[in-house]
């Protein structure tokens, strides 16, 4: 057995006899009497924190030409130097922000450690000309302002010696590759910090980052996933998913989407999205790709409607300072919360699980009643909003921002069997971010859980949601992507898998088809378009066909792109790429079934579905 399982196995032992006798080691008796739902309740009511990344950069100067990556690494390690960092400022202006947790950098892939550790001496008060604790001064000063204080903490190391480079979570990019290395000593080495960063700081989560190269079931194994979730929960903090890519959430306590992703749905787990403000997780000077204050608003209250948190991040410079072109945006979100955090502080997720175009609905109880947050992004160009679905009734509608009443009428649409209450909004949004209208229900919030057109005339079906068919019967197969809980991780098995991205792959074979229900308000002609996920950078054209059915009526050709679209879900590198495969003309409303199905197989070029959406034609 290697020292590491010999380290989880005696240290699970002592953590269970220490349960029976009433203490754990290493924990309190009030850590330990925290359930799961105590131990989540922080962040489930926060909605909103501060990523940051900051460690020592690698400048290419004439004079390093000479020397190894490695070398020319340890140099900027040594020269790390931010002499105008404070960390009580860091907390301000996240304070300001309306941001109630920090998750910091401790080790990135790097290896180089920004506290004083015991267990290395590749740390910045060993090896800098800084020489000061900096975790030490940001955790002080975020328990004084009543932030949390998390650790981001790379599982990957490319300096430490015993981390063997077949467990990189990157291909070549380890600084000096041990070909002798323990990863078992390695292991040992990760365990030991992170108890030290726990006695020491006494932080709410840890942030794990940088497992590929453990994605082999053997190689859990060795990470110790539920030792290591057992550690932490003895200190009070909780694991992102990334603990061994645990999307199903079997061992840590909440997911982590993939980089700037965030879901096109909910997906029924506690989920936090980390995201940047240009396209660098570091600061650099040559990246002014900002995006607006509307845009990073726009994606919180996306994010807060699905149920989930977002994690901002900010690339502090060279000397330790946050670019005022991050602090202005904060400021505005800042302020845009100081006036509507009602709508995102504690709330859970909207009651209807899909797209609604226009923004998102975030709920809370009021008593025996539901308090609604319509969040509305895109305002209504007629002034009028239409919520489709809503089976309560509505006791008060009114800006959050000035109480001022809005009107609502509520009838019952026949061909569809919905409520459907109409808004009378004044013609021009009140906030020109977001505005917020808030409303009141009798009872439990509840809605109808089947897509439904949308208040700009567009059906979107959501391909993670469709009914999966195969051409022939496929052992334990499940009935939807969704249901797989795999979210960040391509899922491999036959036929329709979740693929990259929130998308469906392995559609390529006649036989094969996806099928949804929905409901339809408006009769009309729509076209129908199969929507792709593809690189941002890469023409693309499949090389096999589909038909699409709906209300009776087919179309069938190949996907074509016609259109190509950016997403602001999505990281900027992948694209929707849009294929019109006809028209079709749907006489009434009423409630109906899409098929999407394969006609000729897909060889060089096999789609990944992101959603099949039917488009208003005179649109």
């Amino acid at each position: 057995m290697s020292r590491v399982m010999k380290r989880i196995c005696i240290g699970y032992m002592i953590t269970m006899l220490g349960a029976l006798a009433g203490a754990t080691v290493g924990a309190t008796a009030s850590s330990e009497a925290i359930d799961d739902d105590e131990r989540m309740e922080w962040f489930h009511d926060a909605k909103f924190g501060m990523f940051i990344h900051f460690g020592a950069e690698t400048p290419e100067r004439p004079r390093d030409s000479d020397l190894t990556r490695t070398e020319k690494y340890e140099i900027a390690v040594r020269e790390f130097n931010p002499v105008d960092f404070d960390a009580k400022e860091w907390v301000s202006i996240a304070k300001a922000a309306g941001m109630k947790y920090i998750v910091f950098t401790t080790k990135h892939h790097d290896g180089f450690c920004k506290w004083d550790s015991a267990f290395t001496e590749w740390d910045v008060v060993d090896q800098t000309q800084f020489k000061r604790d900096l975790i030490g001064e940001l955790a002080e000063a975020c328990h004084a302002e009543g932030i949390r204080i998390c650790f981001y903490y790379s599982i990957a190391d490319w300096h430490h010696p015993e981390y063997d480079p077949d467990y990189s979570n990157r291909n070549g990019f380890h600084f000096n590759p041990n070909l002798d290395a323990d990863i078992s000593e390695y292991m040992v080495y990760m365990y030991d910090q992170i108890e030290e960063l726990c006695k020491k700081y006494k932080p709410s989560m840890f942030w794990f980052d940088g497992s590929a190269g453990f994605r082999r079931q053997e190689r859990k194994r060795l990470l110790g996933q539920q030792e290591m979730v057992d550690l932490l929960h003895s200190y009070g903090a909780i694991s992102n998913s990334r603990l061994g890519d645990d999307d199903s959430l079997k061992f840590v306590d909440f997911l982590s989407m993939g980089d700037n992703m965030i879901p096109g749905g909910q997906i029924g787990v506690p989920f936090e999205s980390a995201g940047t403000m240009n396209e660098s997780w570091h600061f650099d000077e040559a990246d002014d790709d900002w995006k607006s204050s509307k845009g990073l608003l726009s994606r919180l209250v996306d994010i807060a409607g699905k149920g989930g948190n977002y994690l901002l991040n900010v690339g502090p410079t060279r000397v330790g300072v946050i670019p005022e072109e991050s602090v202005t945006r904060l400021k505005s979100m800042g302020d845009w919360l100081e006036k509507n955090g009602e709508a995102i502080y504690g709330t859970g997720a909207g009651p209807y699980p899909f797209e609604l175009g226009w923004g998102s609905i975030t709920q809370r109880k009021a008593g025996d009643d539901t308090v609604l947050y319509l969040n509305i992004v895109e305002w209504p160009v007629n002034g009028s909003l239409s919520l489709h679905g809503l089976d309560n009734a509505i006791l008060n509608a009114e800006l959050l921002v000035g109480g001022r009443s809005v009107p609502v009428s509520t009838e019952f649409d026949v061909n569809t069997g919905l409520n459907v209450h109409s808004f009378d909004l004044p013609k021009e949004s009140p906030d020109p971010y977001v505005s917020v209208i808030k409303v009141t229900v009798a009872g439990v919030a509840r809605m109808q859980t089947i897509p439904m057109q949308q208040n700009n005339g567009v059906v979107d079906l959501n391909a993670y949601r469709a009914r999966i068919h195969e051409k022939k019967q496929v052992p334990n197969k499940l009935l939807h992507a969704i249901d797989y809980k795999m979210f960040t991780v391509t899922q491999k098995g036959e036929g329709i898998m979740p693929g990259r991205g929130l998308t469906v792959s392995g559609l390529n074979r006649p036989g094969q088809y996806l099928t949804w229900d929905f409901k339809l308000f408006e009769a009309g002609v729509y076209d129908v378009a199969v929507v792709s996920l593809v690189n941002h950078l890469a023409p693309w054209k499949s090389d096999g066909r589909m038909r699409v059915t709906v209300a009776g009526k087919s179309v069938e050709g190949e996907l074509v792109e016609q259109k190509r679209m950016e997403n602001q879900r999505m990281p900027k590198k992948l694209n929707d790429s849009l294929a019109v495969l006809g028209t079709v003309v749907i006489d009434t409303p009423g409630t109906y079934t899409l098929t999407l199905e394969v006609t000729e197989e897909f060889v060089k070029n096999p789609p990944s579905v992101r959603s099949v959406r039917l488009l208003p034609a005179e649109k």
